[in-house]
């Protein structure tokens, strides 16, 4: 699986993931005036619920950015694209052809496409002191015997690889983050991204991961429905 790293949208048009690709577009959290046209009511109803204005303006500028992208994939308006949601809240094109994940944090996004299941997390790295805690609440027994015998110097990295990792699977299958304790990654920075365990019913198909730095201070993941390994390229 080739993964085609992107951050200029402009108005081309664009094609959609062959077999074989997954496209990543990276995007800063700019509202732009049209963002807000754009939305479905729905959607306008769910930000003017957030009580507090950044995340607000945060999700105003994912989910206008994603319908732009999607926009110029299925050569249509941003306000003409017919974006469902999933009772998790993953939003979904039903009858697309193709598959995609949305994800943000602090000043940036990402956006997944492919021809198969994906999804995708993105966190900003700042220093967590109840990390220990996350690992003890939220993780596997492996995973919680694995960070622990992490050197004290990679264990913030640790954490970050494993949250985003079972994030992103997690996402691609839209189960939520109440089964996080089901979806068990290597954690070691050290060492290639994988699957340990993944204790869902519905799930007996081949999954990929990938972890990487799409900007400084930022650390990400892929989850992918493929046998073959993910391999990166601009």
């Amino acid at each position: 699986m080739v993964v085609i790293q992107r951050e200029q949208i402009d108005r081309t048009p664009l094609t959609l993931p062959g077999d074989g690709e997954l496209h990543v577009w990276q995007f800063p959290l700019v509202v732009r005036p049209q963002y807000w046209e754009s939305l479905s009511e729905s959607e306008r109803g769910r930000a003017n619920r957030y009580a507090i204005e950044k995340p607000r303006q945060q999700f105003i500028a994912a989910r206008g950015t994603l319908r732009e992208l999607l926009g110029h994939y299925l050569r249509c308006e941003p306000n003409e694209v017919a974006l469902g949601v999933e009772p998790d809240g993953k939003p979904i094109l039903a009858g697309a052809g193709f598959h995609f994940n949305v994800t943000h944090s602090g000043e940036r996004g990402l956006v997944a496409l492919a021809n198969r299941r994906v999804g995708v997390d993105l966190e900003a790295v700042r220093p967590m002191p109840n990390a220990a805690g996350l690992v003890e609440r939220f993780f596997g027994p492996e995973e919680r015997e694995q960070f622990a015998n992490l050197p004290d110097e990679l264990k913030l990295a640790g954490f970050f690889r494993g949250w985003t990792c079972k994030e992103a699977l997690l996402k691609a299958v839209g189960t939520g983050i109440q089964n996080v304790d089901k979806c068990v990654v290597d954690l070691d920075p050290r060492r290639p991204t994988s699957v340990v365990r993944f204790d869902h019913p519905a799930e007996r198909g081949s999954w990929q991961l990938a972890a990487w730095e799409p900007a400084a201070g930022y650390t990400a993941a892929l989850a992918v429905e493929d046998e073959s390994e993910i391999t990166f390229r601009k």
